[in-house]
């Protein structure tokens, strides 16, 4: 599949925009919270924070741009603080639905049932479900020309984090905390740890030429994972050998089979097909005679022929009791459908 410039200029707007914010592929998932001076407090779903430098300790994220209010970047220009949460798994549809266009004076906090915290004299509230948590500063606000999109860098004060979640090495656990990652705008993942692989030196470069496993040892490179127990089929050297049936006589027995399916299929709609072919009658038959009432659903009603033959005309009264030309008993069920009463 080739897509050009043009024919995604063509495409369905709300197609384009699912399309193209999946082709940047996983992305981390964050609420950025703010409190304006007037104390009315916002937090919104962002995917797109990055990081900038590490000394000194800075984070950055895209604001998209200001055609409309935006409480977010109205409360981080005036104030100069936010925080940073990372979403988990366990509270994705609250902060997924802090996107949604409330009024500057209702905080998503409130409405998205999510809990505001304040720690450290922090000016800024954290999200309290999150259990990593960043209060920063802002440093920079960037316009990006072409885009018209916003580039705000904050400086990191303060770090909240469980003690579990931080490994030996500084690394961060996010498969240990449950973070999620979403694909687009609002297709959500789990992501699951891989490989840990050394700081990348040139003089340490691997051979990747040279097979990492000998031919006999069975790996799956997607998953990274060895799946010899997963496979239907012994893998080691001394299981029996794979041999290939002759499989016309099953292809045989397989369309003997379907054959015996089909035909008692067709069969089955010969039977249908003329049940209904009888309903269809009777009822043409019924509603085509003369009736001076209104039938009561699941009485029995009776059709007679007049003598001179031209009419026929529904009654009440039994064939028992009369000598017209009988032609047939019938009830009226409530999809107001006739069906004949044996008699």
């Amino acid at each position: 599949m080739l897509v050009k410039k043009e024919e995604i200029d063509s495409w369905n707007s709300e197609y384009r925009l699912k399309f193209i914010n999946s082709l940047s592929g996983y992305k981390g998932v964050h609420l950025v919270a703010t409190k304006g001076e007037n104390g009315n407090t916002n937090v919104a779903i962002f995917n797109s924070v990055v990081h900038i430098s590490s000394n000194p300790a800075r984070i950055g994220f895209i604001m998209r741009p200001l055609t409309v209010p935006r409480d977010t970047y109205k409360n981080i220009v005036e104030t100069g603080f936010y925080t940073i949460n990372h979403v988990h798994k366990s509270f994705i549809d609250k902060a997924h639905y802090t996107s949604a266009k409330f009024s500057s004076d209702h905080s998503e906090f409130k409405h998205c049932n999510l809990e505001e915290e304040y720690a450290d004299s922090f000016f800024a509230p954290f999200v309290g479900e999150s259990s990593i948590q960043i209060g920063l500063k802002l440093q920079d606000d960037i316009e990006l020309k072409h885009s018209q999109c916003r580039l705000i860098i904050g400086e990191v004060q303060c770090v909240r984090v469980k003690d579990e979640y931080v490994e030996e090495d500084g690394q961060l656990d996010l498969e240990m905390s449950n973070d999620v990652c979403v694909t687009g705008l609002n297709q959500y993942s789990f992501g699951h740890k891989l490989v840990k692989l050394p700081y990348a030196r040139v003089e340490e470069l691997p051979n990747f030429k040279r097979k990492k496993r000998p031919d006999n040892v069975v790996f799956d490179e997607e998953s990274q994972t060895y799946n010899a127990k997963l496979l239907p089929y012994g893998s080691n050297v001394g299981a029996p050998s794979i041999q290939a049936t002759n499989l016309s006589s099953w292809k045989k027995r397989g369309v003997t089979s379907f054959n015996h399916v089909l035909q008692s299929k067709i069969e089955q709609i010969k039977v249908e097909y003329d049940a209904l072919l009888s309903e269809y009658e009777i009822n043409e038959l019924v509603y085509n005679a003369k009736c001076d009432f209104e039938p009561i659903i699941g009485e029995v009603y009776h059709l007679y022929e007049r003598d001179n033959r031209d009419e026929r005309f529904l009654s009440m009264i039994p064939p028992d009791t009369w000598k017209r030309k009988h032609l047939g008993s019938f009830k009226l069920n409530s999809e107001k459908v006739w069906s004949k009463v044996r008699e």
